[in-house]
């Protein structure tokens, strides 16, 4: 029996608004993960603008608008294994940080522990659920270091 943890995060970067740091994104996700004790995964972490996230919600969800992150499980049946894709929009990121002067880095982590959350069982469909979500978004970005970045932006 092999013991050791089989994670694997891929990052492609298809935008231009942030300068980014490949392995601190890993932390993040990694982070993440060990959290919640999920040892076998494959994460792929797609960073893109708005017009490319807006083409892929009106694709799959059919919702003609911009968010901040979509994120899909790959699964094909139930299983310890999780392999998703989590896409995060920078341009938003980016926009809000030099808009309200936080920092774009903590904003970019917060949509990326969000999307991992989702894949993770996390819902924000109810008004419960989703304070419940954003409170354990804040404690994973308090932990990693960024401070309350959710419940910090006063929403």
């Amino acid at each position: 029996m092999n013991s050791q943890n089989t994670v694997t995060i891929t990052i492609t970067n298809e935008q231009s608004f942030l300068s980014i740091d490949k392995d601190d994104l890993s932390r993040t996700v990694s982070y993440v993960l060990d959290r919640y004790n999920q040892k076998e995964a494959a994460v792929s972490l797609a960073l893109v603008d708005s017009p490319c996230i807006r083409s892929l919600k009106k694709r799959y969800f059919n919702i003609d608008e911009v968010t901040d992150v979509i994120s899909f499980g790959l699964n094909k049946t139930p299983s310890s294994y999780l392999e998703c894709e989590v896409v995060v929009n920078a341009q938003v990121a980016s926009e809000l940080a030099t808009e309200n002067s936080w920092d774009a880095r903590a904003e970019l982590s917060l949509y990326v522990v969000h999307g991992l959350l989702h894949q993770l069982g996390f819902d924000d469909a109810s008004s419960l659920a989703a304070t419940d979500m954003h409170e354990t978004e804040d404690q994973i970005l308090e932990e990693l270091g960024f401070g309350r970045v959710y419940s910090g932006k006063g929403k």
